[in-house]
């Protein structure tokens, strides 16, 4: 009699597994086709150097793939702390390509500088980050410091060494 119950309950519950199973599948398969429409876009994005001084001219250039000739591409620029540098969008040419220039801020705090690109493709929001490096002005003036010093202990060496002289020659 168990046994009887226990395949009872089984039919029942067979058609309500089988349709969970058919619906699992349908998801994963719906998901496959937009997964790989997304690997076909993409944003490359690029600097001309690493790292620049306050006032320097930065250059970022990229393209993006799988766009639209003309796609319109939403640049950010935040500082080490998070706050916000810059944002712009540009058009990228019939190639994909697209370029935008700015100053470093002289107030920008030395460290990282985050850099995103984003774009819409094909319906999806696709984004690209890379960084570079704010430095702070502070080594070249750091020689011109030292090479100040350095000018400041020779006079002062010159003239201790004269002022000895003159205070030897009065005691004669």
């Amino acid at each position: 009699m168990s046994s009887r119950i226990l395949s009872g309950s089984l039919r029942g519950r067979m058609p309500a597994v089988a349709l969970a199973a058919l619906l699992a599948g349908l998801v994963l398969l719906c998901s496959i086709p937009s997964s790989l429409a997304q690997a076909d876009q993409s944003i490359t994005l690029n600097t001309s150097k690493r790292s620049y001084a306050p006032g320097e001219e930065v250059n970022i250039y990229g393209t993006v793939i799988g766009g639209q000739p003309g796609q319109l591409v939403a640049i950010q620029i935040k500082d080490s702390k998070g706050s916000l540098i810059l944002i712009r969008t540009v058009q990228a040419d019939q190639n994909g390509r697209f370029m935008l220039s700015f100053k470093m801020p002289p107030t920008a705090p030395s460290g990282s500088i985050g850099i995103t690109a984003s774009a819409r493709i094909s319906g999806y929001v696709v984004t690209q980050s890379t960084g570079v490096t704010a430095v702070p002005e502070f080594p070249s003036s750091a020689l011109v410091l030292v090479a100040g010093i350095s000018v400041i202990v020779a006079m002062y060496r010159s003239l201790g060494g004269r002022s000895g002289m003159l205070r030897g020659r009065q005691k004669e």
